[in-house]
């Protein structure tokens, strides 16, 4: 079978096991929850900042008498919130591979949750230098395009105009991270273990060996949570619009609206188990992908019939 064959097999039979194992789901959610699917509720409900909003944001915390140490604050604040959501991320990553059989023996799920997140934050590192670029290069761009004539378009794409190859090596950074990541955890963990350092070298020897298919099925991972999120973000805004016109009258919600609402959470809720059992196949997909040479890939156990 060719290389591009076996590559889309695996994703055939990670997408069968994923479906037949309902329970990967929850554990999932959690890493879903960690990374995008907050995101559309979020789009959807709360009112984007406009461009003058953040102006006048900016002008504060610069002419504050608390500046420098402000911004020192909110970085720090943005700081313990990401190392948060790589925890939750770890977790359920974790809790993940346990339940699809491939926990490592003897190792508790706290123990297995400290050695993903290891390898998140160390897989994250590129992504966040590239990332203080960005915020740094959006700093020195945004004043002047705050003064200027509105003639070149809306002023977030005359920013980002100005920080296209940022732009461009952060989504290389996180891809390249995704690929890294995945195959430095299982290394890290199943019955055959090995310790955190040398499972990291052990991820950075498979990517230079098959970045082909690496850097494929991160980039292929990738473009279907962006797929879905484009999707769960333009299902959740037909369904918040006569929600959210009632609630903007400033008079009391209507029981149609109130029902309404509780439908609307109840769908955004399942869209988040739907993205689990996303999180699951690709998680799936990494595993079948990333057996060790003489290694038989590790299949989703399945549940035993009562």
């Amino acid at each position: 079978m060719s290389v591009a064959g076996g590559w889309l097999r695996h994703a055939a039979d990670a997408a069968r096991l994923a479906g037949d194992r309902a329970d990967l789901w929850l554990p999932g959610s959690l890493g879903a929850l960690s990374y995008l699917a907050w995101l559309p509720l979020l789009l959807t409900v709360a009112a984007l900042p406009r461009a003058s909003d953040l102006a006048f944001l900016g002008a504060q915390l610069v002419s504050s008498g608390a500046f420098p140490w402000n911004l020192l604050m909110i970085a720090t604040l943005a700081t313990l919130s990401v190392i948060g959501a790589c925890g939750v991320a770890a977790f359920g990553e974790a809790a993940l591979l346990r339940a699809a059989g491939g926990g490592t023996p003897g190792r508790s799920l706290l123990r297995e949750t400290e050695v993903a997140l290891s390898i998140l934050l160390v897989a994250l590192l590129p992504a966040v230098a590239v990332f203080a670029a960005l915020a740094a290069g959006t700093a020195a761009v945004a004043p002047a395009e705050f003064g200027a004539p509105d003639l070149g378009g809306p002023l977030l794409l005359r920013i980002a105009g100005h920080l296209v190859p940022l732009l461009a090596a952060l989504g290389a950074m996180m891809v390249v991270g995704q690929a890294f990541g995945a195959a430095a955890l299982r290394w890290a963990t199943g019955p055959n273990a090995v310790p955190v350092g040398r499972a990291m070298r052990a991820g950075l020897r498979d990517l230079v060996r098959h970045p082909a298919r690496r850097f494929g099925l991160a980039f292929a991972s990738t473009l279907t949570d962006l797929l879905a999120l484009a999707l769960t973000i333009a299902l959740l805004r037909i369904l918040w619009a006569p929600i959210g016109a009632e609630l903007a009258g400033g008079q009391s919600i209507s029981l149609q609206a109130l029902l309404l609402l509780v439908g609307f959470v109840a769908i955004w809720l399942a869209l988040v188990l739907a993205s689990g059992a996303l999180h699951a196949w690709v998680s799936a997909w990494w595993s079948l992908e990333l057996a060790r040479p003489g290694e038989e890939p590790r299949p989703v156990p399945q549940e035993a019939n009562p």
